[in-house]
């Protein structure tokens, strides 16, 4: 009876478990930026970027225009403004959002007459942007601003108070020419890329 009792009590202890059921890992917070603006058609449809469309978190918006577009070329004294909207998509506040402007082109450079290059003369863009979903001229931030000046003088810009998760800003972008433009201004292209940042 005593060798029963005890095999049966050995064979209790053939298997050992431990569930474990709190298994858990974390993805750190991101930033993420999207962009909303018209495109540079004469309907001026809105489109839609976002930089998570690229898989490192960065992405090419060849659909937005904030320069307006070339469906209605300037005359003298004529002016478009565009605005254009970004909001942090991410779980993680922006420290900064900053704006680097690319190299401007005037095209065509040649010609008879020679024409003008608008990147340097004439032809001016100022930037203004305020927080919130629609521009508002009265609340402007004062370090994402440039006044009236040429595409090819734009510094880069920065907004040091940055972009909270969930947040949005505006920024309306004004082309213009003077009333006594040059003729040699006729027919000419001006673009720029411009790159947006926002830093976690």
């Amino acid at each position: 009876m005593l060798t029963l009792s005890v095999d049966g009590t050995l064979s209790d202890w053939s298997t050992a478990i431990i569930g474990n059921s709190t298994d858990t890992v974390a993805t750190a917070a991101a930033v993420i930026l999207q962009e909303v603006g018209p495109d540079g058609t004469a309907a001026h449809t809105s489109q839609t970027c976002r930089s998570s469309d690229g898989a490192s978190n960065s992405a090419t918006c060849s659909t937005i225009n904030k320069y307006g577009g070339t469906s209605s070329p300037l005359v003298p004294g004529g002016s478009q403004a565009t605005d254009v909207t970004f909001t942090n998509l991410g779980a993680a506040d922006a420290s900064s959002f900053v704006l680097t402007p690319g190299t401007c082109a005037s095209s065509p450079s040649t010609g008879t007459p020679t024409p003008n290059n608008l990147c340097t003369t004439d032809l001016t863009v100022a930037i203004s942007c305020s927080g919130g979903s629609t521009y508002a001229a009265g609340s402007a931030w004062t370090d994402l601003v440039r006044g009236a000046g040429p595409a090819g003088t734009i510094p880069t810009l920065t907004h040091a108070a940055g972009l909270a998760a969930g947040a949005s800003a505006t920024c309306r972008f004004t082309v213009a020419l003077p009333s006594g433009a040059s003729v040699l201004d006729q027919g000419v292209t001006v673009s720029q890329p411009l790159t947006w940042t926002l830093d976690k």
